[in-house]
Parts: C-alpha cells; structure tokens; sequence
C-alpha cells in the first residue's frame, strides 16, 4: 500500500472548486466556527487543519488524520 504524504492528499479535497461547498457543511455542522476558521488559503491547508482541530478536534473525539477524513467526506 503506497502513502501518500499529508499535504498532497489534503489538496485533493481543499481546492477553490469544492471548498465553498465543504466550508457551508462544516458551519452547519459546528456553528462555532467563523469565516475566519474556515478561510482558504492555498499551500496553507495544514494550518487551517490545526485551527480547526484547536476547535473541534478535541469536541468531536477526532485525531488530525480523523478531522482530515471527516473533511473528506463531508
């Protein structure tokens, strides 16, 4: 089974064509979270994966690699 390193699997699913998408789903799903939280940045995927494990990472029991796929998959 091949790796694929962090930051080119995490450009799959953060990229301007699905993130909006992406963005209004987690708000629905985590009220809390602002614009701010949720800005796309390109090359910066890995910071805002942080910030928003700092803010419900922890509430949702999800590790970095759990927040990843439940991004993936919302």
């Amino acid at each position: 089974m091949t790796t694929i390193p962090q930051e080119q699997a995490t450009s799959s699913y953060f990229n301007k064509e699905n993130w909006e998408e992406k963005k209004r789903k987690l708000k629905e799903k985590f009220p809390h979270l602002t614009d701010p939280d949720l800005e796309f940045e390109e090359g910066k995927a890995e910071e805002m994966i942080d910030k928003l494990h700092s803010k419900i990472g922890k509430l949702i029991g999800k590790t970095k690699e759990g927040l990843h796929k439940l991004i993936q998959t919302i």
